[in-house]
């Protein structure tokens, strides 16, 4: 299906791995112009090589996306070498995990906060005003379920104390920006098959083999889908959310996790 943004510049945070990498490789596959951005550069080398394999355009560009700094020069660079980000996808990696009496730091709060809210602050004044003069811009968060459900398996009070206030602050510039052609939507994955994700069930949970994954996944996890979620199937809600047939689905906070969020609202 053509997406209509062939020719796009997309700025990718965090595009070199997991489901950053697999929304830059399906962006550079509908004809955007996307620019790589991550801290390690020899994964940033892969990924952009990858997407010149399929036919696409890319550059890589090293920088960490917690700091205005390193925003600034992404999107600088991007500016520079193919114009204006129309597209920007973000993401954040701020992990304290443990319940709230084993985190004795109170500067966690605050450092989360800055990974996760104070980031797309720095990162939205940089894209806004020329998509704003443009008319038309797609801006997608990579967030998480704690958003909404905070999580206790396993502990994540900083995360789930810190991240509401992204998705309030991106459903507060959504509404403010959408009568300029500007969506701003936030992706809540769920269990998803990550390196990380990986890590996790095979260290502290000792699952190895899938069907001790399942059955962990179904009654201990309680996601109804019973299995891990794919980078791919959260990269293409990503990618759509991007396109021209989106424009009217702006101000979201968007669930992609098996079923495992229990509201019905």
């Amino acid at each position: 299906m053509d997406y209509r943004i062939s020719g796009r510049v997309a700025l990718v945070v965090g595009g070199s791995k997991g489901i950053g990498l697999e929304v830059a490789l399906m962006l550079g596959a509908e004809g955007c112009r996307v620019a790589v951005v991550a801290r390690t550069q020899h994964h940033i080398d892969t990924a952009v090589a990858g997407i010149a394999d399929t036919g696409g355009h890319a550059i890589g560009i090293s920088g960490d996306m917690t700091t205005r700094e390193g925003i600034e020069h992404a999107v600088g660079e991007t500016t520079r070498l193919y114009g204006a980000p129309e597209i920007v996808i973000t993401q954040a990696d701020f992990h304290v995990r443990g319940f709230f009496e084993e985190i004795a730091d109170p500067e966690s709060y605050v450092e989360s906060y800055r990974a996760y809210t104070l980031s797309q602050v720095h990162m939205l004044h940089a894209v806004l005003p020329a998509m704003k003069q443009a008319g038309w811009g797609r801006y997608v968060h990579i967030g998480s379920a704690t958003a909404k459900e905070p999580q206790n398996n396993p502990p994540h009070t900083v995360a789930n104390a810190t991240r509401p206030s992204t998705v309030g602050l991106l459903k507060s510039v959504a509404d403010e920006y959408a009568r300029y052609g500007i969506t701003i939507n936030t992706i809540a994955p769920g269990w998803i098959a990550t390196k990380t994700t990986n890590w996790y069930l095979s260290t502290h949970e000792g699952l190895t083999e899938p069907g001790q994954r399942r059955e962990w996944m179904i009654e201990q996890a309680r996601v109804p889908a019973g299995r891990l979620g794919e980078p791919t199937e959260i990269a293409s809600t990503i990618v759509y959310l991007c396109s021209e047939f989106a424009g009217y689905l702006t101000g979201h906070y968007i669930a992609v996790d098996g079923g495992h969020h229990r509201s019905a609202f």
